[in-house]
């Protein structure tokens, strides 16, 4: 999260959103100082602002859920950065990796898991993510397919005239670009059933390739029931503490600053 108090602005970095670039550019170009934490979120946000700070105009960046799994998959299959496999990143050692986390990441590699086999694996009930528990909130919202332009439109919204284009940071390495190598037939259905409700949700489509495509009504009463719990849960019994980034982690590092 980057606040900025000479432009009035909060940026929400949710994960797998090019979070890392825009923060690192906030920071340096307009005045944006780390808060809360690098992924926290408009209710903590909440929590301790001020009347003034609830005014700003707050940001965040939307992206297609089938895209993400895919980034994760590629991240956890190339162990980016080491970070799967590092003692000092794991949740019980006060860092960001899960259990379950790498446990996904074991699956992939001791079987040198294809993304179809993973997928049916771990994906199983709709998709939902943070997003959802952002998205409301913000009086701008950044497509991820249209992010260079959204970025400066973004900007300018908050009422910055001298703007500049967003670099590119943290670029998963191995994805490739055509969802249709990834989302084969053989697991056609079952990503209906997965992404169907977020896709309808936030105006996405599935790959043309597969022509009218009609989400099961049961996915949808399940992605209803299940964010109403999962909210329930961030806003009044999850406890996040805050903590310093790594060294060397562009957010960890700015908080040192």
């Amino acid at each position: 999260m980057i606040i900025s108090h000479k432009y009035k602005f909060l940026f929400i970095g949710l994960p797998f959103s090019a979070s890392s670039a825009i923060s690192k550019e906030l920071h340096l170009e307009y005045d944006g100082e780390p808060y809360l934490r690098k992924h926290s979120l408009f209710h903590e946000f909440e929590n301790v602002a001020t009347k003034l700070e609830l005014e700003y105009f707050v940001f965040a960046v939307l992206r297609n859920p089938m895209e993400i799994a895919v980034t994760v998959y590629e991240k956890m299959k190339a162990n980016a950065k080491g970070n799967f496999t590092n003692s000092e990143l794991f949740s019980e050692n006060g860092g960001h990796i899960s259990k379950k986390q790498r446990q996904k990441f074991n699956y992939i590699k001791d079987n040198n898991s294809s993304f179809q086999q993973y997928f049916k694996k771990f994906h199983q009930k709709p998709y939902d993510n943070l997003s959802s528990l952002t998205i409301d909130n913000c009086d701008f919202v950044i497509r991820y397919e249209t992010i260079a332009e959204d970025y400066l439109l973004a900007l300018k919204n908050a009422g910055i005239d001298s703007t500049k284009p967003l670099p590119v940071a943290n670029k998963t390495i191995g994805k490739n670009n055509d969802l249709l190598t990834y989302y084969t037939n053989d697991i056609k259905e079952i990503s209906i059933a997965v992404f169907g409700p977020f896709l309808e949700k936030y105006n996405y489509s599935f790959p043309e390739e597969w022509g009218a495509v009609k989400t099961p009504l049961k996915s949808k009463l399940e992605f209803l029931i299940l964010g109403f719990l999962r909210k329930l849960n961030q806003k009044y019994f999850k406890k996040s503490k805050f903590k310093i980034g790594l060294k060397g982690t562009i957010y960890g590092d700015m908080q040192r600053n």
